[in-house]
């Protein structure tokens, strides 16, 4: 059976791309552009979100954030101040290249505009000590603009709380409203992060000092009294810190809620205009295929690169979603019988197309006779069609492309194999993990694909894994559960 594959779709994979180099598109209209990046930004906030909600240290959580912001927002360096204890530190991020002189400049506006948010008579008074931070942002070029308008400084403060901090970005051209916005809800929540953190260390501090001091006033034979005294205080300060502490962590559960509610309000925000270019840019090359049967003139690019770029979109706002609803245990799966077989094959018959471009041959080995499973047809063939698509991007021309369904005891196993470079040894343990994605991964992707993949899986009860040796292809194997009885229905 030859078939081809989908149109292309954020999966990540970590195998090698075919040696061959493909054209890239031309840029996009401007308009589409700007959602992109409106979208790409969106993205960001929810890695840096996850990031931020199990922070451990600046070193830690915050460089990595700091280089998921400048995939999007080039920047020449940034600045975090912090005031603790009444001690001052400025941790600073130059990019590769620096010149010291200019960051010497950097860091004394990041030094006045702090004296200015606290209301300091000099810089000189901050007592600031310097610190490098952990790595270097990637060397950005001159994009020109205004000087005075590169720089975005943003407080650090809690509501109810006085300010500690201020964050300082440079970008390497000049900055507008839209790059505003988006440093001011990465500052919101890194405050809320490190007051969080902050409170958690005072706590384990205090309660260390109370074990102390009742240590002490034992060893010194203190009279029960004092000592039932010391142990009061200490159990009232812990109590005052413990409802610290819920109140910071409820703060921190808005915030969650607030992202996740952002992320279905902008990604139904986006659908909607997403889907009348789509409907547009379809009738448009319908009308485009018919003057050409009669005139034999060429269908416009441009449309079919507009409709690419706007379903390439809309899956990558359908896979963000499957995956924020996978994390909160709210994956819609609704189970009936379906035939394995019929799966694999209506898999397959959606890649002829690009089978013939890239002379790949896809081959189906399923039973001849029915073999039901109990699943989410929908799902299953979601699950299929990314295993089969990553395959094509990584196989070379003349090459093959297995898929096979059997029965094994109570469940099917399903195996993708593709003969591509393989994946090596030391990244099979990453495939599924979310954002994660290889080194020598050539094609685009968020990195959810396989992890979206995994979830869908082990919702239905089975279990997903991939097998390689390194040059000489990869198999991709999941199992569904067999249907004990053709008449059950089941959904969850």
């Amino acid at each position: 059976m030859s078939s081809g594959r989908r149109k292309k779709g954020p999966s990540p994979d970590s195998r090698a791309a075919t040696d061959g180099q493909r054209t890239r598109d031309p840029p996009l209209d401007p308009s589409l552009a700007s959602l992109e990046q409106a979208y790409r930004r969106l993205e960001h906030l929810y890695e840096i979100s996850k990031l931020f909600a199990s922070f451990e240290s600046v070193a830690e959580s915050f460089d990595p954030a700091l280089g998921i912001v400048a995939k999007s927002l080039p920047l020449h360096s940034a600045v975090l101040i912090e005031t603790e204890n009444g001690h001052s530190r400025m941790i600073i991020w130059p990019s590769e290249l620096r010149d010291s002189e200019r960051l010497r400049a950097v860091k004394e506006h990041a030094e006045a505009s702090y004296a200015y948010l606290v209301g300091a008579k000099s810089t000189e008074s901050l007592g600031l000590s310097e610190q490098p931070g952990k790595t270097l942002l990637p060397w950005q070029a001159q994009l020109g603009g205004d000087h005075e308008k590169r720089f975005i400084v943003i407080p650090l403060v809690v509501a109810q709380h006085s300010l500690f901090g201020a964050l300082q970005l440079e970008g390497a051209l000049s900055l507008d409203k839209k790059d505003l916005v988006f440093v001011n809800a990465i500052a919101n929540q890194l405050a809320i992060a490190l007051e969080r953190d902050r409170a958690w260390r005072k706590d384990i501090t205090r309660r260390e000092d109370a074990e102390e001091e009742r240590a002490e006033a034992e060893a010194r034979g203190a009279v029960a009294d004092r000592g039932r005294l010391v142990a009061e205080n200490s159990s009232d300060r812990y109590e005052a810190l413990a409802r610290e502490n819920a109140r910071l962590y409820q703060q921190a559960q808005v915030a969650v809620r607030e992202r996740e509610q952002i992320l279905r309000v902008v990604s139904h925000d986006l659908k909607t205009p997403l889907s009348t270019i789509i409907m547009t840019t379809g009738a448009l090359a319908q009308q485009g295929a018919a003057a050409k049967r009669r005139t034999e003139l060429p269908v416009p690019q441009g449309v079919e690169r507009i409709q690419r770029a706007a379903e390439h979109m809309m899956r990558l706002i359908s896979d963000l979603l499957d995956f924020a609803n996978i994390e909160r245990g709210h994956l819609s799966i609704k189970r009936q019988p379906n035939d394995a077989g019929t799966l694999v094959n209506e898999t397959l018959a959606s890649f002829e197309r690009i089978a013939q471009e890239q002379r790949l041959t896809l081959t189906a080995e399923v039973a001849p006779r029915p073999l039901l499973i109990l699943c989410d047809k929908d799902r299953i063939l979601q699950v299929l069609t990314n295993l089969v698509g990553n395959a094509t991007k990584v196989t070379a021309e003349g090459g093959s492309i297995t898929v096979t369904a059997e029965a094994r005891e109570h469940e099917c196993m399903f195996a993708v194999a593709d003969t591509g470079p393989g994946i090596r040894a030391e990244d099979l343990k990453h495939l599924f993990d979310r954002y994660w994605r290889s080194d020598e991964a050539r094609y685009e992707g968020m990195g959810l694909g396989l992890a979206i993949s995994s979830g869908i899986i082990e919702a239905h009860g089975g279990r997903i894994w991939a097998e390689s040796d390194w040059g000489h292809g990869a198999t991709f194997r999941f199992t569904v559960p067999l249907v004990e009885d053709v008449g059950t229905v089941a959904t969850s």
